[in-house]
């Protein structure tokens, strides 16, 4: 997608950005990033960027800030609003059933609800909880914080509520079936009883007690002469994190900036955290960034496959980018030894032709 910056100065003959497309029907909109809470779009005819009518009283409540700019998802550019609100701009104003834009699961966010919803979740949450707050102004932390946990719960069931009946948006994934036989995925099946009363994670009865399913795989598969490493998402973006550090954080981008979030030990134990501060591009994350970087992701690919007929080369460097890698991975949620330990077991393990493709997919 073509983005053309345009000079506002009168003396290009072009109007000030407060008029432009002001007499444009916007008969066909483009939504700049359905990821943004107050989102932006972007007229087909006149190119004008504008908010929809339906997000000011939100917007201007609590956003106000993100009202004059919105950032394209493809390239991350940082676009200027040129007409403000305007009705009937998204498509449920214009009568059109709403498209899904699921965050992807990570903590905290693993149900299809939650996933689908998020943007629901927010403005509900954020509007009882600010009544709370100016209901209750002498509330301390503590009742303010049981308030909050009250109010998310239920904002959920009401959500949960309105999809049992009326459906906003429709679940396409595949299902785990699907997925299982698009990959030929062998499946084996394992049978056991269920606790009457199980603990948390521990659902299956053993004669050693109720354990988890994934131990009573493991157990199993060990008991058959297995050994066996058990592995979620976390030592996957270890790994990406090691070996594409010095990628992402190449200064020879000119999108590279400093950006700051959360040390994620400190969130991990539960305690006030620090700030950790480290470079990223601007459109990490984005289709536009392996667009424009595709040369370096090339060259990047090219430098490691030099050490792919030796596992123990792969090894040497993984060893050596560990630390160069430290903060990157704490962007990630890939910061911790156990995660890092079981990344650095899949190097070894696996066939170097087979890491490469893992760390491109």
């Amino acid at each position: 997608m073509t983005i053309v910056q345009e000079d506002d100065s009168p003396r290009q003959g072009k109007p000030p950005p407060a008029t432009r497309g002001a007499t444009c029907t916007h008969a066909t909109v483009e939504c700049l990033n359905a990821y943004e809470l107050i989102r932006k779009y972007r007229c087909i005819t006149c190119k004008a960027i504008m908010m929809c009518e339906c997000d000011r009283e939100f917007g201007t409540r609590f956003l106000s800030h993100q009202l004059d700019r919105g950032s394209e998802l493809k390239t991350q550019k940082r676009m200027r609003v040129t007409l403000g609100f305007r009705p009937n701009i998204c498509r449920e104003c214009r009568g059109l059933p709403a498209e899904p834009a699921p965050h992807d699961e990570g903590y905290g966010s693993t149900s299809k609800v939650k996933r689908y919803y998020w943007r629901e979740l927010w403005f509900e949450t954020w509007r009882r909880e600010a009544d709370w707050n100016d209901a209750h102004p002498d509330a301390s932390d503590d009742e303010r914080a049981a308030a909050r946990d009250q109010i998310e719960s239920e904002v959920l069931q009401s959500i949960k509520d309105l999809h049992a009946t009326s459906p906003k948006y429709v679940f396409s994934e595949p299902s785990q079936a699907e997925v299982l036989e698009r990959y030929r995925v062998e499946v084996t099946n394992l049978k056991a009883p269920y606790v009457i009363a199980p603990q948390r994670g521990a659902v299956i009865a053993t004669p050693d007690g109720a354990v988890s399913p994934e131990a009573f795989a493991t157990e199993h598969f060990e008991k058959m002469g297995w050994w066996v490493m058990p592995l979620e998402s976390q030592p996957f973006h270890a790994l990406f994190g090691v070996m594409m550090w010095s990628l992402i954080q190449d200064f020879n981008d000119p999108l590279l900036k400093m950006v700051g979030f959360a040390e994620k030990n400190a969130v991990d134990a539960g305690v006030k955290s620090g700030l950790v501060n480290s470079f990223l591009p601007d459109d990490f994350g984005s289709e536009g960034y392996a667009e424009r970087r595709k040369r370096a992701i090339n060259k990047h690919f090219a430098e490691i496959a030099h050490h792919i007929e030796d596992t123990e080369d792969l090894l040497w460097l993984f060893d050596h980018w560990r630390s160069y890698s430290e903060d990157f991975r704490q962007y990630l949620w890939a910061h911790r030894s156990k995660d890092v330990d079981r990344a650095r077991r899949l190097v070894e393990l696996l066939r170097p032709q087979v890491l490469l493709t893992i760390l491109r997919g």
